[in-house]
């Protein structure tokens, strides 16, 4: 099993009074990261990088698709295959989706019949999500496989006030778009739940390139139901669930033309049940998740994709003086079938991390990982990180680490293409970083970052082959904010990436350069907005043909009618950009959307 950090974490940190954590700014939710490590820390003792994104953030969007959301994040990139519900990859620092594990609510969602294992977010919107953190590096020793470009981590809605509290949203615009969510959340003494359920519905735009030639549009269908809860059966011991279920129906056009009838009918589930004992101590948590992807293609080649998912775990979390020490178990069992071609395998695996406060500004951390898969064996991997704060302005961070991807059952098992003699994938990284803060509060961050992967699993001579050679990628991440007014910020963030296969070529679809800068502002005591550019520039040529450059500005704007409602209106593509994430795919014109969200 890849770990049940978030899980454990997420749901330890969500039963803590949102009041009581706004009374010491140690515990604000704001500066504690559930993913860099197996224990909830502040980010600003921890060694690695992570990217906290939370819920105004999210709101503030001129986006509702996580992937677009999380696209200007310093050393984020997205590629995909049309509008909503097409598949969408996002990449960080040039490592594509089958290096970064997704998950929602501590459940591991990435489909196991995929290629290579990996979560597509074309249908994912923001509906219900409270919180999304992107961690960067190798990060096997904390996760497992396949976490060697990072891990993303989206915790959905909790209840986190006593009572009944109910939200809504409704929304209109561009493409025949319309979508409507609705949240509850209850909270107790004694126990909590948070119900979301939303339906998005759309006409959309052509997937493969309107001025190409293909002027069908392509639409998309979905519904989603999202249901967390705990109780405190005793005083020492609390139960949790957590569940999330997407259904959807999606127009694809194959082989970048148009395509009157290829559809994608995609069923995602996961289920997550654990217990958390208070033993004194040595805290307990036990934990039993499962996934399930289910995928149709009526015209397809191969029609029918399932991957499933089933993993148990134990943690144990203790402390012994200035170390805070994390331990555990994991077993994880994954299968997949494509029509009649189907396979299976399991890990296990043990683990361990220390936390040492050095001194009152220096933190260290030193996690290790065995993970003894059933066709290739075991695998130990590690990560040392540091957090140095010079001053009570300055941070210096830094960590090196180790990570693997294991073989997909598709890359293993597959009749045609597969190869049941394939090793894992290694990789090692390596980042430093500084973080500055400023007497105006601005803030400016630098990050130095490297990885490289061998032993690689690419397609060559007709199938899946372990081949010689390195993949790197490397280069620098900057960003900041600064204020410009009382009521107006200026942020934004440069991404440089080189990026090298095997062969020395640059990677597709990874730009070297990342450009993002906007401006939020309170206009008036009622009326926000924002509005935000993103550059990109340097990217190899795609399935044989060149990628321009391209420039993107969106907008959004808030208005409060009063304490509970808001209305809002976003504007995607304002100058009607032309443009390509992926080459013979086509992307958003000018669209604008209008909406209401209330809560109460």
């Amino acid at each position: 099993m890849k770990h049940l950090l978030a899980s454990a974490s997420v749901a330890a940190l969500a039963t803590l009074p949102r009041v009581a954590l706004a009374q010491d700014d140690a515990f604000d939710l704001g500066t504690i990261t559930v993913s860099a490590s197996q224990t909830p820390v502040e980010t600003k003792r921890t060694g690695t990088v992570v990217e906290v994104v939370e819920q105004d953030e999210i709101e503030k969007s001129s986006s509702v698709r996580v992937s677009e959301t999380l696209d200007t994040l310093p050393g984020i990139s997205l590629s995909g295959n049309g509008g909503l519900g097409t598949s969408s990859v996002l990449r960080i620092r040039g490592l594509s989706g089958k290096y970064v594990p997704v998950y929602i609510d501590g459940i591991d969602m990435t489909d196991p019949a995929s290629v290579q294992t990996q979560y597509s977010f074309g249908a994912l919107t923001t509906a219900g999500i409270d919180r999304i953190e992107v961690l960067k590096g190798s990060q096997s020793a904390i996760y497992g496989s396949e976490a060697i470009g990072g891990v993303i981590n989206i915790s959905t809605l909790r209840a986190t006030e006593m009572g009944t509290h109910y939200r809504y949203s409704v929304e209109a615009g561009s493409y025949d778009t319309y979508s409507a969510t609705f949240g509850v959340t209850t909270k107790s003494e004694q126990g909590e739940l948070a119900f979301t359920l939303s339906h998005t519905t759309t006409n959309g735009f052509s997937a493969a390139e309107e001025d190409a030639g293909n002027p069908e549009a392509d639409g998309y269908d979905g519904t989603t139901m999202i249901l967390t809860g705990a109780y405190q059966a005793t005083e020492t011991v609390k139960l949790g669930f957590a569940f999330n279920y997407l259904d959807s129906t999606t127009d694809q056009d194959g082989f970048r033309v148009d395509d009157l009838t290829a559809q994608e009918l995609a069923t995602r589930l996961g289920a997550r049940v654990y217990a958390e004992i208070d033993g004194g101590p040595i805290d307990h948590t036990l934990s039993l998740a499962y996934s399930k992807t289910e995928r149709e293609y009526p015209v397809g080649f191969n029609r029918f994709f399932t991957g499933e998912r089933t993993e148990v775990g134990y943690k144990g979390v203790t402390q012994m003086g200035a170390v805070d020490l994390a331990f555990g178990a994991n077993y994880s069992e994954e299968e997949f079938a494509v029509d009649t071609i189907n396979g299976t395998y399991r890990t296990t695996s043990i683990f361990g991390e220390a936390q040492y406060a050095a001194s009152e500004n220096v933190d260290l951390s030193f996690a290790l990982r065995h993970d003894e898969h059933s066709t290739f064996g075991g695998f130990t991997t590690g990560r040392l990180a540091a957090n140095w704060r010079i001053t009570g302005d300055t941070t210096l961070r830094a960590s090196i680490g180790t990570g693997f991807r294991a073989p997909s059952l598709y890359e293993l098992f597959h009749p045609v293409y597969g190869n049941p003699t394939l090793e894992q994938e290694e990789s090692r990284s390596a980042e430093i970083g500084v973080e500055h803060r400023f007497a105006n509060d601005a803030q400016v961050k630098a990050t130095l970052f490297y990885t490289e992967i061998d032993n690689l699993i690419e397609f060559s001579g007709g199938g899946y082959n372990q081949v010689p050679g390195t993949s790197t990628t490397k280069g620098l991440e900057l960003s900041g904010r600064m204020a410009l007014g009382a009521a107006t910020d200026l942020f934004g963030s440069y991404t440089y990436t080189d990026g090298k296969d095997s062969s020395g070529n640059q990677l597709i679809r990874v730009p070297k350069h990342d450009f993002v800068l906007g401006v939020e502002a309170e206009l008036t005591d009622k009326l926000s907005g924002q509005l935000v550019l993103n550059h990109v520039a340097g990217r190899a040529n795609d399935g044989g043909s060149a990628m321009p450059d391209y420039t993107v500005v969106n907008a959004s704007m808030t208005y409060d009618f009063n304490d509970t409602t808001q209305g809002y209106v976003r504007l995607e593509n304002l100058t009607n950009e032309q443009y390509q994430t992926s080459y013979g795919y086509g992307t958003s014109d000018r669209a604008i959307y209008f909406g209401v969200r209330a809560s109460f």
